[in-house]
């Protein structure tokens, strides 16, 4: 992965992106086999050590690269502005108070979320996916590990293809239980 600085201005979704909701496990509509599996893939992850590793080579990687001094500069400039905008206030308030405020001004400027994205970007979400498919291969064996990472590739598309393939088999299935029904009335009345 490439260490290169990206502005802190380009990390940031331009105002007519759509925001992508990033769900839990426990948004998703999973059986309780699968969340358990899911769970327990978790923490077998973190126990492991990988959660950690990971962290530790972000935050290496977040540090060596000009994204803490560009974010520090733009959380100065902003504590500054609010400084100025607001001194009688901040320097009157209880020190925690006073911290709140410039740290709301700062989540409405936008830099909290700039470096959040900057810090996904240096996040090697392949090589945690090649360490929980490992992890997964050694707790359920290869075959159905395999079956798995098969299954979880599947694009949007395919996803949607086969959705809708499933509906139309119920629906398939269902106009054929009218029919039956209906001629099951037929021969009664008759």
């Amino acid at each position: 992965m490439s260490s290169a600085p990206i502005p802190l201005a380009e990390a940031a979704p331009p105002a007519s992106a759509p925001v992508v909701r990033k769900f839990k496990a426990s948004d998703l509509p999973l059986g309780s086999a699968k969340r358990t599996a899911i769970e327990n893939l978790a923490t077998v992850f973190k126990k492991k050590g990988g959660y950690d590793a990971e962290r530790q080579q972000v935050w290496a990687k977040f540090e060596t690269s000009d994204f803490e001094a560009q974010i520090t500069k733009e959380i100065l400039r902003v504590a500054e502005q609010e400084l100025e905008r607001n001194s009688h206030q901040l320097l009157h308030l209880e020190r925690g108070k006073a911290a709140a405020l410039i740290d709301g001004a700062l989540e409405r400027s936008g830099i909290y979320q700039d470096a959040e994205k900057v810090i996904a970007g240096l996040i090697d979400a392949k090589a945690i996916e090649a360490q929980l498919r490992e992890l997964r291969r050694v707790e359920i064996g290869e075959e159905a590990a395999e079956e798995e990472r098969l299954r979880g590739s599947k694009t949007d598309e395919e996803y949607a293809a086969d959705t809708a393939a499933r509906r139309e088999e119920r629906e398939r299935v269902r106009e054929e239980l009218r029919q039956v029904e209906e001629k099951k009335r037929q021969l009664e009345e008759a």
